[in-house]
This record gives structure tokens, C-alpha cells and sequence, in this order.
């Protein structure tokens, strides 16, 4: 039996975003910034001082009022005295110095730095043999980052540099997005691979190994937030409720892959029906027609059910559109295709591309493979376009927008 009421991917993703905008306000956890990397900032975070704090050398060298250098050079050296003092609490007056190693504060009545190799130390004396102008190799006072300065935006996925600036800012912990997302597929062709001995077995009894769990949580864990694998449910009405509630109770999210249509075995609808109320069912997508959202209240608490097909292709485009897209969206280019692309007018189309490279130029070429069961057309992707509903397909050397994996 086919699905009814199709509606559109934009007005699909505006419930599903809409409806995260809401259940995303108060699910935060706070951690410190060593366990932060890869996580979602749940927040804007600014830094509660300039950074640098105080001037400081950016070389190894000496200390100088710029004015006493000028006109220095290898045939004309400017000879200064070197004060032998702790830079930390020291001031220089005119034809003075101080040596410093990087890092270290500029003293007072210092506004430049001599790099060591142009310079000659001996018996309390440096011969500065190049001049410098004011500030030259100084890092001056909030030249990274000034107080106040946004340094984290809240949605931006933490990277080792922003725990470089979190660190130089002694900051310690940080909110960060927290959700509990469970993973169910169903169906009685799969097979768990903890559960997969035999290849024979495997293939006489007619039965597949279940993918879709695995790739899901990979591509939960690398939006930064937090999976759990279930049991495959069996083509049971009761198994698959039983499995969806105790998820439910136990997780913010549920994903289901199989049982999306409304054939005589595919129960997940028919069960998510009775614990909640469907929003979506059937999007005017290729591949991935056949996506659900469902929310529910369980203990009080409002969750959501993303309903994924079974296909592994499929699947892997509606997460990628529905729920990767909110957390994190990917990276895009714009770039000429090499070819023509048709699509069919009142449906989106995502088309698996490749880049390549020709006459020193780079191009998007639509892979060739079809089928939302074909896994392997992922793993030969680089990304995808996105051909919006009003669009009949594209001719060779349009410029279109490719997200990259």
C-alpha cells in the first residue's frame, strides 16, 4: 500500500526543527572542556579577560624603547645598556635593555622587542644591529581576544582550538547539548552482528546483517551527542512496542529503522501510533520517502520518534536531513557539474555525487548508482546536492551546492 498526503521537504523539516528549537532549550549538560571535544556548545561563551593580559614578547630577544633603534644596521650598530634585572618588576629609560625569551612581560618604558639574532651581548652591553618600530615583535594586550569577545557561538561543535581559547581564558567547564538518543531497527530478515556466526546461515535462512544501527550510531556520535543500540525488534507488535517504550523511558530520542510503510507486517507505525501522535509520514523526498516524526509524553516528559526506513541509503539521507542537519550541518562548496542531472518536478531529490578533477578544475559528478539499499554508493560519495521540488533537474555547468561528507 503506498503512503498518502506527501507533504514537502521544507515544510517536513520546519516540524521536525521547530519542534527541536523547543525540547533543546533546557537539554544541556555541564562538563569540563577535556570531555567537551566534538560536543555541541549549548551556549554563546565569551571570555572573561583580553587575551593576551598584559604585553608580552613574541620573541626571543631584548626589550628596547623602539627610538633608540632606528637607524641601527650591520654597519651602523646602536650600543645599549643592558639592565640586569627581572623583566617582571623592571623599567628601562633611554639607551637601555632588557633581555627577554617569549612569553615574557614587557617591561615598562619598553614598547618593542630586538630579535637575539641581530643582536651582540658582551660586558653588560648589546649591539642592536637592525632597528625596530613601536610594538614590533610585542603581543600586545587583547590582540587574540578582547574581554568580552564571543569566542564559542552556541550550536558550534567544539574543536581542539576552541579548548586552546577555553584554556587560555581559565575557563573550566562549559555547557554542552545532551541528548539521549536510543537506536531500534526491526524486522524479521536482520540479524544483530553481535548475534552473526555464520555466513552459510546467513545467507540459506535469507537473512541480513543489521547495518542500519551501526552506521546511526556513528553518525550520532559524530553530531557529539549520545546513542544507545537496542536489540532488533522482531516483525511482533508486542516485541516492537515493548522496545520502543522501554527506549522511550530511557532516552530523549528513539530512531526506528524498518516497518515504514503500512504493509501487513510493518508494525512500528501502526505501534507508534498508539503511544503517540505522528506528525509526519511520507515526505516528497528521493530517497527517503517514506520518513516519520512522532512525539509522545512518557513520565511527563515530552520525546520524539524518528520513524527511518530500512533501507540503508535511505535512512542514512533522512538522518542526514532531518536530524544531522539541526546539530550540525555540513560543510558546502559551490561548483560547476559535469553533467546533466534530471529530477522530477514536486519532489526533492538528494543526489549522490563525487568530485573530480579536470583540466585543473574541480567539478560535481552525480553518481550513477541508484537504490536506497545500495550502501556502497555512499562509501563512493563525497556528498550530495539537494534539488529543491520546483527544480527540473540541471543542466551540465550549472553551478550548484554540494554538501561534503
Amino acid at each position: 500500500m503506498l503512503l498518502k498526503n506527501l507533504i514537502s521537504y521544507n515544510k517536513a523539516k520546519n516540524i521536525v526543527f521547530n519542534s527541536f528549537d523547543e525540547m533543546m532549550k533546557h537539554k544541556y549538560k555541564i562538563v569540563d572542556i577535556l570531555s567537551s571535544y566534538n560536543k555541541i556548545s549549548f551556549e554563546d561563551i565569551r571570555t572573561p579577560m583580553n587575551l593576551p593580559m598584559f604585553n608580552k614578547s613574541a620573541m626571543d630577544g631584548y626589550a628596547v624603547m623602539a627610538k633608540d633603534t632606528f637607524g641601527a644596521s650591520e654597519n651602523n650598530p646602536i650600543i645599549l645598556n643592558l639592565v640586569d634585572e627581572n623583566p617582571n618588576n623592571a623599567e628601562i629609560g633611554t639607551d637601555m635593555c632588557i633581555k627577554l625569551s617569549t612569553g615574557m612581560p614587557i617591561p615598562k618604558g619598553a614598547n618593542a622587542v630586538v630579535m637575539k639574532e641581530y643582536c651582540i651581548e658582551e660586558d653588560g652591553f648589546v649591539e642592536v644591529r637592525k632597528g625596530v618600530h613601536p610594538y614590533e615583535n610585542v603581543a600586545r594586550i587583547g590582540e587574540d581576544v578582547k574581554k568580552g569577545d564571543l569566542i564559542i557561538k552556541k550550536g558550534e561543535v567544539i574543536t581542539p582550538y576552541h579548548i586552546a581559547l577555553l584554556s587560555s581564558s581559565g575557563i573550566k567547564n562549559i555547557k554542552v547539548y545532551d541528548l539521549k538518543i536510543g537506536l531500534i531497527s526491526t524486522g524479521d530478515e536482520l540479524v544483530d552482528l553481535d548475534d552473526f556466526n555464520d555466513i552459510d546461515e546467513l545467507k540459506n535462512e535469507y537473512k541480513i546483517v543489521n547495518s542500519n544501527s551501526p552506521m546511526l550510531y556513528s553518525l550520532i556520535k559524530e553530531t557529539g551527542l549520545t546513542p544507545t543500540i537496542y536489540k532488533r525488534a522482531r516483525d511482533n507488535k508486542e516485541e516492537i512496542k515493548n522496545t520502543i517504550l522501554k527506549a522511550l523511558d530511557e532516552n530523549d530520542v528513539i530512531i526506528t529503522t524498518g516497518g515504514t510503510s503500512v504493509g501487513d507486517r510493518d508494525y512500528t507505525v501502526e505501534v507508534i501510533k498508539e503511544i503517540g501522535n505522528i506528525l509526519i509520514h511520507g515526505v516528497q523526498i528521493r530517497p527517503g520517502k517514506p520518513f516519520g516524526f512522532a512525539k509522545c509524553v512518557l513520565n511527563d516528559e515530552e520525546k520524539f520518534i524518528f520513524i527511518l526506513s530500512g533501507y540503508p541509503v535511505a535512512s542514512a539521507v533522512q538522518f542526514e536531513l532531518f536530524f544531522r542537519n539541526y546539530f550540525r550541518a555540513r560543510k558546502y562548496v559551490y561548483l560547476p557539474l559535469n553533467r546533466n542531472i534530471a529530477s522530477t518536478l514536486g519532489r526533492t531529490d538528494v543526489v549522490r555525487i563525487k568530485l573530480i578533477n579536470k583540466n585543473n578544475k574541480t567539478y560535481i559528478e552525480p553518481l550513477r548508482i541508484t537504490g536506497s539499499g545500495v550502501i556502497s554508493s555512499i562509501t563512493k560519495a563525497d556528498g550530495y546536492v539537494i534539488i529543491n521540488e520546483n527544480i527540473e533537474g540541471y543542466e551540465k555547468s550549472s553551478i550548484l551546492k554540494a554538501y561534503l561528507f
